[in-house]
């Protein structure tokens, strides 16, 4: 059953409204933060990493259509990046040759550069540590980079710079709920979910107007780190805020 239909299921309480608090990108934010990628610094400035990183890799065409699919391809590898994704995985996720993903690679790598000189010194590091370590000092041991298989070092050398960005989103995330819970939200607020970089609320229909104005300061304790908010009685059926106010 696809995800939109069993968030559909899900309702909010009469007299309630879901308010979606949703991180949007941060894993790569995360990665342009810690490497100080100056391309991808920029990129991300664009409010769109993923047209912008196609354009670097592909150049720009006033064909939408050809756009679009460049856009997709440009997504593909951002998170290909993310999650260590090697040339058989990326030709997967592409549908091309495993020819075609190593060059898609090399032309993400060029358009990276910082980036990947950064991750490849994670991974010196972390065979020198046994360990990798996050933004906010949380520390896993990745003992099979010391492993007899060469597989299970290779898996383990590709979850040095996944365990970095993933472990230092989801710290993000949730020191965001603590400060919802601690300094912005009115006590009859519920904070009922967390999935993965979004947190739902669920809010008094007389308070939601409050709460949409108390989880905007967010961006002053996050700067880096934007949430998009969204709103709706079904969560699979939400409406983005921006939306709403244009």
């Amino acid at each position: 059953m696809p995800s939109a239909t069993l968030r559909s299921c899900i309702v909010a309480e009469e007299g309630y409204t879901f308010l979606s608090l949703d991180a949007v990108q941060i894993e790569l934010k995360v990665l342009a933060i810690l490497s100080q990628d100056l391309a991808m610094l920029e990129d991300l400035r664009t409010g769109d990493l993923h047209l912008a990183t196609a354009i670097r890799m592909f150049g720009w065409t006033d064909n939408e259509e050809e756009m679009v699919k460049r856009r997709y391809d440009g997504k593909q590898a951002n998170f290909a990046m993310v999650y260590g994704a090697d040339e058989y995985k990326l030709a997967e996720m592409l549908s091309c040759s495993v020819e075609e993903a190593l060059e898609f690679m090399q032309e993400h790598r060029t358009a990276y550069p910082v980036f990947y000189q950064w991750a490849k010194d994670r991974v010196v590091q972390a065979k020198e540590d046994g360990f990798v370590i996050n933004m906010f000092g949380r520390i896993r041991p990745l003992p099979e980079l010391y492993a007899g298989s060469w597989k299970m070092r290779e898996k383990a050398e590709r979850e040095v710079v996944n365990t970095i960005c993933q472990g230092t989103a989801v710290d993000i995330v949730k020191k965001a709920m603590i400060v919802l819970r601690r300094e912005l939200l009115h006590p009859e607020v519920r904070m009922v979910l967390q999935v993965h970089d979004e947190i739902l609320l669920e809010c008094p229909d007389n308070l939601i107007g409050e709460t949409l104005e108390k989880s905007k300061e967010l961006s002053s304790y996050f700067p880096d780190y934007p949430f998009s908010i969204k709103v709706g009685k079904v969560y699979g059926e939400m409406i983005d805020v921006s939306d709403i106010q244009q």
